[in-house]
Protein backbone atom coordinates (compact mmCIF):
# COMPACT_ATOMS: atom_id res chain seq x y z
CA UNK A 1 0.00 0.00 0.00
CA UNK A 2 1.99 3.64 -1.14
CA UNK A 3 1.75 5.98 1.67
CA UNK A 4 1.45 9.34 0.77
CA UNK A 5 2.61 11.93 3.32
CA UNK A 6 1.71 16.11 3.61
CA UNK A 7 3.93 18.32 2.74
CA UNK A 8 6.27 20.15 5.52
CA UNK A 9 5.00 23.61 6.30
CA UNK A 10 8.28 26.31 6.26
CA UNK A 11 8.16 27.78 10.50
CA UNK A 12 6.60 31.26 10.66
CA UNK A 13 9.47 34.08 10.71
CA UNK A 14 8.36 37.03 12.49
CA UNK A 15 9.32 40.24 10.40
CA UNK A 16 11.74 41.90 11.49
CA UNK A 17 11.30 44.95 13.45
CA UNK A 18 10.86 48.52 12.31
CA UNK A 19 9.72 50.72 15.03
CA UNK A 20 6.24 49.55 14.72
CA UNK A 21 3.72 46.39 15.86
CA UNK A 22 0.65 45.65 16.45
CA UNK A 23 -1.57 45.35 18.69
CA UNK A 24 -4.80 44.49 19.16
CA UNK A 25 -4.93 45.56 15.80
CA UNK A 26 -3.69 49.15 16.47
CA UNK A 27 -0.46 50.20 14.93
CA UNK A 28 1.94 51.35 17.89
CA UNK A 29 4.86 53.59 17.74
CA UNK A 30 7.67 52.50 19.56
CA UNK A 31 9.62 56.10 19.00
CA UNK A 32 9.64 58.67 21.87
CA UNK A 33 8.90 62.66 21.33
CA UNK A 34 11.80 64.92 22.74
CA UNK A 35 11.68 68.26 23.45
CA UNK A 36 14.73 70.20 21.90
CA UNK A 37 17.01 71.76 24.81
CA UNK A 38 15.84 75.63 23.82
CA UNK A 39 12.21 75.12 23.89
CA UNK A 40 13.29 74.17 27.77
CA UNK A 41 15.44 76.90 27.79
CA UNK A 42 12.31 79.04 26.77
CA UNK A 43 9.77 77.92 28.71
CA UNK A 44 12.17 78.36 32.14
CA UNK A 45 12.82 81.50 31.25
CA UNK A 46 8.77 82.75 31.06
CA UNK A 47 8.42 81.34 34.41
CA UNK A 48 10.96 83.36 35.85
CA UNK A 49 9.64 86.34 33.74
CA UNK A 50 6.43 86.32 35.13
CA UNK A 51 7.64 85.05 38.58
CA UNK A 52 10.05 88.42 38.81
CA UNK A 53 7.15 90.59 37.23
CA UNK A 54 4.42 89.62 40.14
CA UNK A 55 7.10 89.98 42.65
CA UNK A 56 7.11 93.71 41.78
CA UNK A 57 3.86 94.46 41.40
CA UNK A 58 3.31 93.22 44.79
CA UNK A 59 6.02 94.68 46.31
CA UNK A 60 4.98 98.17 45.06
CA UNK A 61 1.66 98.22 46.41
CA UNK A 62 2.82 96.73 49.79
CA UNK A 63 5.03 99.43 50.29
CA UNK A 64 3.83 102.38 52.00
CA UNK A 65 5.24 106.71 52.17
CA UNK A 66 4.14 108.74 55.23
CA UNK A 67 3.01 112.42 54.09
CA UNK A 68 2.19 115.20 55.46
CA UNK A 69 -1.50 115.92 55.72
CA UNK A 70 -3.06 119.35 57.18
CA UNK A 71 -4.46 118.18 60.41
CA UNK A 72 -7.71 120.88 60.47
CA UNK A 73 -8.90 123.86 57.98
CA UNK A 74 -5.95 126.53 57.17
CA UNK A 75 -6.79 129.87 55.35
CA UNK A 76 -3.84 131.14 52.61
CA UNK A 77 -1.16 133.39 55.11
CA UNK A 78 -1.31 130.96 58.14
CA UNK A 79 2.21 130.25 59.34
CA UNK A 80 2.59 126.69 59.84
CA UNK A 81 2.98 125.15 63.44
CA UNK A 82 3.40 121.54 64.37
CA UNK A 83 -0.38 121.18 65.62
CA UNK A 84 -1.43 122.35 61.95
CA UNK A 85 0.10 119.43 60.04
CA UNK A 86 -0.41 115.29 60.39
CA UNK A 87 1.03 112.22 58.65
CA UNK A 88 -0.60 109.91 56.52
CA UNK A 89 0.52 106.99 54.39
CA UNK A 90 -0.24 106.35 50.82
CA UNK A 91 1.40 103.93 48.55
CA UNK A 92 4.70 104.44 46.64
CA UNK A 93 4.90 105.94 43.80
CA UNK A 94 7.83 107.45 41.34
CA UNK A 95 4.54 110.32 41.28
CA UNK A 96 4.18 111.50 44.55
CA UNK A 97 4.82 115.29 44.85
CA UNK A 98 3.54 115.15 48.07
CA UNK A 99 6.32 116.13 50.74
CA UNK A 100 7.35 113.56 52.80
CA UNK A 101 6.60 113.12 56.87
CA UNK A 102 10.56 113.29 57.37
CA UNK A 103 10.53 116.64 56.44
CA UNK A 104 8.01 118.46 58.42
CA UNK A 105 11.10 120.72 60.69
CA UNK A 106 11.50 122.35 57.59
CA UNK A 107 7.79 123.15 56.45
CA UNK A 108 7.30 124.46 60.19
CA UNK A 109 7.20 128.17 60.37
CA UNK A 110 6.39 128.67 56.28
CA UNK A 111 3.41 130.19 54.96
CA UNK A 112 0.26 128.52 53.31
CA UNK A 113 -0.22 130.60 49.69
CA UNK A 114 -3.35 128.68 49.65
CA UNK A 115 -6.28 127.63 52.03
CA UNK A 116 -6.36 123.64 52.33
CA UNK A 117 -8.72 121.62 54.39
CA UNK A 118 -8.29 118.38 56.89
CA UNK A 119 -6.53 115.68 55.24
CA UNK A 120 -5.67 117.71 52.30
CA UNK A 121 -1.99 116.12 50.59
CA UNK A 122 0.60 119.36 51.41
CA UNK A 123 2.78 119.76 48.48
CA UNK A 124 5.40 122.31 47.85
CA UNK A 125 3.64 124.64 46.03
CA UNK A 126 0.80 125.40 48.59
CA UNK A 127 3.77 127.37 50.44
CA UNK A 128 4.23 130.26 49.59
CA UNK A 129 7.92 131.56 48.02
CA UNK A 130 8.25 134.96 50.06
CA UNK A 131 6.42 135.49 53.23
CA UNK A 132 2.81 136.85 52.99
CA UNK A 133 1.38 139.38 55.41
CA UNK A 134 -1.74 138.67 57.20
CA UNK A 135 -4.83 141.33 56.73
CA UNK A 136 -4.60 144.51 58.56
CA UNK A 137 -0.37 143.81 59.10
CA UNK A 138 2.05 146.29 57.73
CA UNK A 139 5.92 146.32 58.00
CA UNK A 140 8.45 147.98 59.36
CA UNK A 141 12.37 148.48 59.43
CA UNK A 142 14.17 149.14 62.61
CA UNK A 143 17.86 149.89 62.61
CA UNK A 144 19.05 147.78 66.28
CA UNK A 145 22.46 148.16 68.37
CA UNK A 146 23.77 145.26 70.63
CA UNK A 147 21.94 146.57 73.25
CA UNK A 148 18.39 147.40 71.99
CA UNK A 149 17.70 143.46 70.94
CA UNK A 150 17.87 139.89 72.80
CA UNK A 151 21.55 138.46 72.91
CA UNK A 152 20.04 135.10 70.95
CA UNK A 153 20.33 135.53 67.24
CA UNK A 154 16.43 136.64 65.66
CA UNK A 155 15.16 134.54 63.07
CA UNK A 156 12.37 134.91 60.76
CA UNK A 157 9.20 133.48 63.11
CA UNK A 158 10.27 135.18 66.29
CA UNK A 159 8.10 136.75 68.45
CA UNK A 160 9.21 140.06 70.43
CA UNK A 161 7.90 142.81 72.39
CA UNK A 162 8.40 146.03 70.72
CA UNK A 163 9.51 148.61 73.44
CA UNK A 164 9.88 152.38 73.88
CA UNK A 165 13.56 153.24 75.21
CA UNK A 166 15.78 156.39 75.73
CA UNK A 167 18.53 157.50 73.37
CA UNK A 168 21.54 157.63 75.25
CA UNK A 169 21.99 160.40 77.34
CA UNK A 170 18.13 161.11 77.51
CA UNK A 171 15.81 160.04 79.98
CA UNK A 172 12.39 159.69 78.32
CA UNK A 173 11.19 158.88 74.91
CA UNK A 174 9.60 161.04 72.50
CA UNK A 175 6.02 159.71 73.25
CA UNK A 176 6.24 158.30 77.11
CA UNK A 177 8.12 157.04 79.16
CA UNK A 178 11.20 154.62 79.54
CA UNK A 179 9.63 151.40 79.07
CA UNK A 180 6.84 151.85 77.56
CA UNK A 181 5.40 149.01 75.64
CA UNK A 182 4.45 150.01 71.86
CA UNK A 183 3.49 146.33 70.61
CA UNK A 184 3.09 143.41 72.83
CA UNK A 185 3.39 140.85 70.31
CA UNK A 186 5.19 141.43 66.75
CA UNK A 187 6.58 138.86 64.43
CA UNK A 188 10.17 139.16 63.13
CA UNK A 189 9.39 139.49 59.24
CA UNK A 190 13.22 139.15 58.44
CA UNK A 191 16.52 139.97 59.90
CA UNK A 192 19.48 140.97 57.97
CA UNK A 193 22.95 142.59 58.99
CA UNK A 194 23.02 146.63 59.46
CA UNK A 195 23.30 148.92 56.23
CA UNK A 196 27.97 149.16 55.60
CA UNK A 197 27.57 152.90 56.19
CA UNK A 198 25.26 152.44 59.68
CA UNK A 199 28.19 151.06 61.72
CA UNK A 200 26.47 151.67 65.15
CA UNK A 201 24.00 149.40 64.57
CA UNK A 202 24.39 145.45 64.51
CA UNK A 203 21.34 144.57 62.92
CA UNK A 204 18.58 145.31 60.25
CA UNK A 205 14.89 143.97 61.51
CA UNK A 206 11.86 144.20 59.80
CA UNK A 207 8.21 143.60 62.15
CA UNK A 208 5.18 142.83 60.88
CA UNK A 209 2.70 144.60 63.34
CA UNK A 210 -0.69 145.65 63.38
CA UNK A 211 -1.18 148.09 60.74
CA UNK A 212 -3.19 150.74 63.51
CA UNK A 213 0.35 150.42 65.50
CA UNK A 214 2.10 150.91 62.45
CA UNK A 215 2.95 154.74 62.26
CA UNK A 216 3.93 155.43 66.41
CA UNK A 217 6.61 152.21 65.79
CA UNK A 218 8.31 154.27 62.60
CA UNK A 219 8.52 157.13 64.83
CA UNK A 220 9.95 155.85 67.75
CA UNK A 221 12.44 153.54 64.89
CA UNK A 222 13.42 157.06 63.05
CA UNK A 223 14.38 158.36 66.61
CA UNK A 224 16.52 155.48 67.39
CA UNK A 225 14.34 154.58 70.57
CA UNK A 226 13.26 151.05 70.21
CA UNK A 227 14.35 147.97 71.97
CA UNK A 228 13.15 144.37 71.05
CA UNK A 229 12.21 141.08 74.01
CA UNK A 230 12.34 137.83 73.14
CA UNK A 231 8.47 136.73 73.57
CA UNK A 232 8.69 133.25 71.88
CA UNK A 233 10.94 131.52 69.41
CA UNK A 234 10.02 130.60 65.88
CA UNK A 235 11.56 128.15 63.75
CA UNK A 236 13.73 129.35 60.34
CA UNK A 237 13.06 126.93 57.14
CA UNK A 238 15.96 125.35 57.44
CA UNK A 239 14.29 123.70 60.86
CA UNK A 240 17.17 124.69 63.35
CA UNK A 241 18.36 128.01 65.11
Amino acid sequence: MAITTAPTRSAFTAPPPTGESRAGGLRISSTTHQRRPWQIGLGVALVLVCAAVAGAVFQSSAKKVSILVAAKSLPAGTVLTTSDLAVASIPASGDITAMAATGSAVVVGQQLDTPVYPGQVLVRQMLAATPQLASGEQVVGVLLKGDQMPSVALVAGDVVQVVAVPQVGQGSTIGGTIGNTLVPSATVFAVGPAPGNQTQYVASVSLEIPGAEAAQVTSYAAADQIGLSLVSEGTPSGGSR
